[in-house]
């Protein structure tokens, strides 16, 4: 990543804290905290929807089929081994 690239996302960074307190400040006038916090909760999962399809796809391009059914029984047995 460029400088002036790392410069822009800082600055888009602090523009997003700077709006999201802004927003909560005037948003908690209207609504109770709980509330707030459900629809802003929300609304964060609902963006991040689409990074995790494009993630999940990059990284199944990249898997090897060894690796990725070896991790699937991995996970299986660890679920199991909660449950009982």
């Amino acid at each position: 990543m460029k400088r002036w690239q790392a410069n822009l996302l800082m600055i888009l960074a602090a523009l997003i804290w700077g709006a999201a307190f802004t927003a909560q400040s005037v948003g908690m006038d209207y609504v109770g905290p709980f509330t707030f916090n459900g629809f802003r909760f929300m609304l964060g999962g609902i963006v991040m929807i689409p990074v995790v399809i494009l993630r999940q796809r990059s990284i199944k391009k990249r898997a090897k089929p060894e690796n990725t059914v070896l991790s699937k029984s991995c996970s299986l047995r660890v679920s199991s081994a909660e449950c009982s």
